[in-house]
């Protein structure tokens, strides 16, 4: 039987102290995810399409669930096949992968991880992975944490699966990691639940991307390569509204099959070469197209203004909370209600401006940036 060679205590050991519970330590992991606000604002995080009036384009919530059911999908073939694994664990991991992302998808990291570099004199960076273990371990719930499990904080922080295009298997790495310390992403889950989450996360963007794509009109079906097509067995004319399912169906059985005989998380040399092929269709013709990269230039031009704004305005007024107060312009007012809520946290570890500032805006929902732009870029009617 394949199984973990860390011990179920290290796994299930929390970041702070809590007492366990009838749900068990990874369900109750489940729950503290799911009923945190950074995990409520991914239904307005954008994926990969900024598509606000199109409830059936996928935002980062949804991604979040597609990574849950595909990786529970996985760990119950591999536990039919003699596995040990925990697939509440599994499901934690998945939940929690994204929540720590920035507004506008990958555009808006790049965005935030240009200017923490440029801030900080490349002391520090911002990737989501990273992000998403300080959100679990510290932001939510003004600064005291979920105090979730070594073993889901481990798979959140480690499950980069954009890796996947170019390493066509992930191994496990027997270690116990200081995860709080991680400022890399170079470091393998520390569990098998966290190598499936890893895989799972990649395949999951891999078939959606192309099916919202298509409805967006931003490619055509018929420009799918062939073979990709009959590597899934479907026709142009299906691609539309079958081609994740078909995606799913393919490689999810290949990771099962490969995994349970090469004793390593991954896929076939078959489904390797079908996900480089539909990755670079999709990098060419989705994630690089006309389209997107107009939508990063709005990106860039929020984003930047909101860091910039913020930063004069913390200079000017710092921790005076009524200072913010007593602003004619709301969103300084939220602000520094955002301020007072984790002054404490902020001043006892003597967290710097662009940390203070990258974890408000990675926060915001693609709604509330704009919102929040708006109201402290366009002037009000204040004449009448």
């Amino acid at each position: 039987m394949k199984q973990n060679e860390l011990s179920d205590e290290v796994y299930k050991k929390r970041f702070k102290q809590k007492g366990e519970d009838i749900r068990g330590p990874f369900f109750r992991d489940q729950t503290a995810i799911i009923h945190s606000l950074p995990f409520r604002r991914l239904k307005r995080k954008t994926q990969v399409f900024f598509a606000p009036d199109n409830d059936h384009i996928c935002t980062r919530i949804e991604h979040a669930f597609h990574v849950f059911t595909n990786s529970t999908t996985i760990s119950k073939g591999l536990i039919n096949a003699g596995w040990k694994i925990d697939i509440e664990m599994v499901q934690a991991i998945a939940l929690g992968h994204d929540i720590g992302h920035a507004p506008f998808g990958h555009a808006g990291e790049e965005v935030l991880n240009e200017i923490v570099e440029k801030e900080t004199n490349n002391r520090n960076s911002f990737h989501h992975e990273i992000n998403s273990l300080r959100v679990v371990d510290y932001i939510a719930e003004r600064g005291d944490g979920l105090k979730l499990t070594f073993g889901v904080r481990d798979g959140i922080v480690s499950h980069c699966g954009e890796e996947l295009e170019n390493k066509q298997f992930i191994e496990p790495v027997w270690e116990v990691k200081k995860l709080e310390e991680i400022d890399k992403l170079d470091k393998h889950p520390a569990s098998y639940e966290g190598c499936i989450v890893r895989v799972a996360d990649k395949i999951s963007s891999l078939g959606r991307d192309v099916e919202d794509a298509i409805e967006l009109k931003i490619v055509n079906a018929d420009e799918i390569p062939d073979d990709a097509l009959n590597y899934l067995g479907i026709t142009p004319s299906e691609a539309g509204g079958q081609y994740n399912r078909a995606l799913l169906n393919n490689i999810i059985y290949d990771i099962i099959d490969t995994t349970d005989s090469t004793e390593n998380v991954g896929v076939s040399d078959e489904g390797f070469e079908f996900i480089k092929k539909i990755n670079g269709f999709s990098k060419s013709n989705i994630y690089e197209a006309e389209k997107i990269k107009n939508y990063t230039y709005y990106v860039e031009v929020i984003i930047r203004n909101l860091y910039e704004s913020l930063s004069d305005l913390i200079d000017k007024h710092d921790f005076n909370i009524d200072s913010y107060n007593n602003s004619f312009i709301r969103s300084y007012r939220e602000f520094g209600n955002y301020l007072s809520a984790y002054k404490e946290f902020y001043m006892n570890l003597g967290t710097e401006k662009p940390q203070i500032l990258v974890d408000f805006i990675s926060g915001m929902s693609d709604n509330y940036a704009i919102r929040f732009s708006k109201d402290i870029s366009i002037p009000k009617n204040v004449f009448k």
